[in-house]
């Protein structure tokens, strides 16, 4: 069970881009955000990879800022933000988070090691298995908090703004939850 704290950053990020992310890639997405934590995890058990887990919160943690701070900006001053080919540029950022937020899953593959009666890429594949439930879980929220405000769906420089501050907020939480 312990494994599923490790999706956990993918929900968190998730919920947070959800408002941005364009329902026919939320599913690509989601797997994404699997195949890099598993990605991440086989390659801090082959390699050996080490980092202390503050340096791996701490390092998320600016990646989340940056990008939050990204499309605040975006948000504050395009003021074409609302044009349909505003909005494809304004969302490449997102496709960052999945490699960004592996970070965590090479230091576990390196130090947790392989589960008891376990094989690497089984525990591999249940690391993928949970970050992309968990991404998928957290962008089903987000869709839902954009239904419930339709004014999310209309205006692409409010969803940029809202998303950037989420990120920002999704900071704290990932350097409280570890």
């Amino acid at each position: 069970m312990g494994f599923l704290l490790l999706g956990i950053d993918s929900l968190i990020a998730c919920i947070a881009v959800g408002a941005i992310i364009r329902r026919r890639w939320s599913v690509p997405f989601a797997a994404l955000f699997g195949i890099c934590d598993g990605g991440g995890f086989l390659l801090g058990s082959a390699f050996h990879w080490s980092m202390p887990d503050s340096v791996s919160n701490i390092t998320e943690a600016v990646v989340l800022g940056v990008l939050g701070l990204y499309w605040i900006g975006i948000a504050i001053f395009s003021r074409q933000a609302a044009l349909a080919d505003q909005q494809s540029r304004s969302r490449w950022g997102v496709w960052i988070l999945p490699f960004a937020l592996s970070v965590d899953n090479i230091t576990y593959g390196l130090v947790d090691g392989v589960s008891r009666n376990a094989s690497v890429w089984q525990s591999a594949g249940e690391q993928a298995l949970s970050s992309a439930i968990l991404a998928g879980i957290g962008l089903v929220i987000s869709m839902g908090i954009v239904y419930a405000i339709p004014a999310l769906r209309r205006r692409m420089a409010l969803a940029n703004g809202i998303c950037g501050v989420a990120l920002i907020v999704a900071c704290g939480v990932i350097l409280m939850v570890g």
